[in-house]
């Protein structure tokens, strides 16, 4: 008895403590950086959905599009109304311009923290970071309740706070974090509804439906392997689980409709194959390691008879998660980011964290806090699958070396190329003044009041029509733009180049793997030049 009440004791704590280290990684230094492209993105139809009720990608003077090359977008660099209609018909957005590619509920959640606290860097950030804290929190509690050990908890919340790259994505003006916590609020939902407490169904719709509702490409495995287990467990009430899918797929229709998702295709650059073998290596890497997934499903088949129903069959779906992502990410995106994985995060930590305290059963318990801190710190567990690894990654044997990235983001004081070039034309462009940009020009329509041209599109680069460019933004690093139709546009006029310290980057502030290794202290300065004349 005694021991018990130690334990209670010891609950309170140990979430205050995982909370304040969580809290600490996520808020600390959250606008040393300013938004980088994607996190732009995010921002700007935000604000556009505050002024216009909708998330616009054209407001009549700058364009949103998706960040993916499109070798025809540069035939309409001259014409604004073409280069819109282009994008209509490759389905980024609808003949309104009202956005798609996204479900609405990020830009949601961004447009009250912008009406909040106002079109900031820390507005933009604040609200998914802290979506972040309550993912780690709700974590402890689903594992708590539904395995009742205290050690497992702890453990999975802290595999979760202490996965480098989840707490990256989780910092940033997106739907990352948004989409962990309400893969954790669903699967509290999915036990409650399954084990038949006070309104388990609609909570369990209820949140499902809200995480389609900010990430409407993670859910469709998820729910395909909750509601596998559902009907498995319960072959003889088939009915209730068909009424209650039937309830979620009638509350998403509308949506699926609206967002015209039975249409979506992926542009592939990279084949499949590829793509499955770099997506494997990220969750291999940086989730959990495969050979944990497959002591989890091992243990499971040992031990299925003697675990409690609710545990067991908590473990199998998060196995299922994570098991079926591998074939799920290559299907239906075009590159194999992190990104598309790390939401699933929460998934990943709970079914390590079970594997280690039950691996270690009660007569070693003791071990379990040095295995998991080895899984922690170590890349050894990783280890049989990097034959897969990334011309780029140089490996360690010893220490995992995204701790370094996590403490360069968090507590370092890298030079921001966009925070840069933005502070600069704050100072020196007047409001009307036009700027050309070959990549990151999202970033400046979201800082900056200025028309932008340019970007991943070519939108109006070379439309004269009104007036010249009177700055030009050229990173050299970039390889994936029109480089033809932005030299052409540049050799039409003079241009005197600005001493601007500023790193030569693809991205400013990305969080994949991808864009950690490259030192911005090392890179040459990117190039930006005022146009001599009228």
């Amino acid at each position: 008895m005694s021991g018990l009440v130690s334990r209670y004791r010891l609950e309170g704590p140990a979430q205050a403590a995982i909370a304040g280290v969580a809290a600490i990684l996520l808020f600390w230094g959250l606008t040393g950086k300013y938004l980088w492209q994607d996190e732009a993105a995010t921002a700007v139809l935000a604000t556009r959905l505050l002024k216009f009720g909708r998330p616009l990608a054209y407001d009549g003077v700058n364009l949103v599009t998706i960040d993916m090359f499109d070798k025809d977008a540069g035939n309409w660099a001259g014409d604004p109304k073409a280069a819109v209609n282009h994008d209509v018909r490759k389905g980024q957005f609808r003949p309104d311009t009202a956005w798609t590619w996204h479900p609405w509920g990020l830009f949601a959640v961004a447009a009250v923290s912008f009406k909040a606290l106002g079109q900031n860097t820390l507005a933009a950030r604040l609200p998914f970071a802290m979506a972040g804290l309550g993912a780690v929190l709700l974590l402890f509690r689903l594992v708590r309740r539904y395995s009742g050990s205290l050690t497992m908890a702890a453990l999975a919340a802290l595999f979760l706070v202490f996965n480098p790259y989840w707490i990256l994505h989780a910092r940033q003006c997106r739907y990352y974090s948004l989409s962990s916590l309400f893969l954790v609020l669903t699967l509290l939902g999915y036990a409650r509804w399954q084990w038949r407490g006070r309104g388990g169904a609609v909570a369990f719709v209820a949140a499902a439906w809200c995480w389609f509702q900010v990430d409407y490409g993670t859910v469709w495995p998820a729910f395909a392997v909750l509601f596998l287990g559902a009907f498995l467990a319960d072959r003889h009430g088939w009915r209730r689980t068909a009424a209650t899918g039937a309830a979620l797929a009638a509350a998403i229709a509308p949506f699926f409709y609206y967002y015209a998702l039975w249409g979506r295709t992926s542009v592939r650059p990279l084949p499949w194959k590829q793509v499955f073998f770099d997506n494997l290596f990220n969750m291999n890497e940086y989730m959990a390691p495969a050979l944990v997934g497959l002591a989890a499903v091992g243990l499971l088949v040992w031990r299925w008879r003697s675990l409690a129903p609710a545990e067991r069959r908590l473990v199998a779906v998060s196995c299922g998660i994570i098991a079926a992502l591998p074939l799920w990410i290559p299907t239906v995106a075009y590159a194999p980011f992190l990104r598309y994985a790390i939401v699933a995060a929460p998934a990943s930590a709970l079914m390590t964290a079970w594997v280690v305290v039950r691996a270690c059963g009660t007569r070693f318990a003791r071990l379990a806090w040095p295995v998991a801190a080895l899984l922690i710190v170590t890349p050894w567990a990783s280890m049989p699958l990097t034959a897969l690894r990334p011309h780029w990654r140089t490996p360690n044997p010893w220490f995992r070396a995204e701790f370094s990235a996590l403490g360069a983001s968090v507590f370092g004081h890298q030079p921001d190329p966009n925070r840069l070039v933005i502070e600069w034309l704050q100072r020196n462009a007047a409001p009307s003044d036009e700027i050309l940009i070959n990549y990151e020009d999202i970033p400046l329509m979201f800082y900056l009041p200025n028309p932008i041209r340019g970007g991943m599109s070519a939108f109006r680069v070379e439309d004269d029509a009104r007036t010249p460019p009177r700055f030009l933004i050229l990173r050299h690093s970039v390889t994936f733009v029109h480089w033809p139709i932005f030299l052409r546009e540049a050799q039409r006029y003079q241009w005197a180049p600005v001493p601007l310290k500023a790193p030569d980057l693809i991205w400013g502030n990305n969080p994949d793997p991808t864009s950690q290794y490259r030192n911005p202290e090392q890179e040459p300065d990117l190039y930006i030049a005022r146009r001599i004349g009228p």
